[in-house]
């Protein structure tokens, strides 16, 4: 399972239990958003290599519709 969906999960588990406390909620959205900036910038990343072997139009239409590049 990718690292978000296990810390989705455990955010939801968190709000579910009605005596979790605001700090602990907290600490899910942040570990959450921390997760999710390190994913964009890696497909940032992904991206930059990918382009230079992009040599047709019909590619570079696929991987932009698929969210690779942009």
């Amino acid at each position: 399972m990718p690292e978000e969906y296990r810390i989705i999960e455990e955010l939801i588990d968190v709000l579910e239990d009605e005596n979790s406390k605001d700090d602990n909620i907290r600490m899910k959205i942040d570990e959450l958003q921390q997760v999710r900036e390190k994913a964009r910038k890696e497909l940032a990343k992904v991206g930059q290599e990918l382009a230079p072997l992009i040599t047709m139009p019909r590619q570079e239409a696929i991987f932009l519709i698929m969210g690779y590049i942009d």
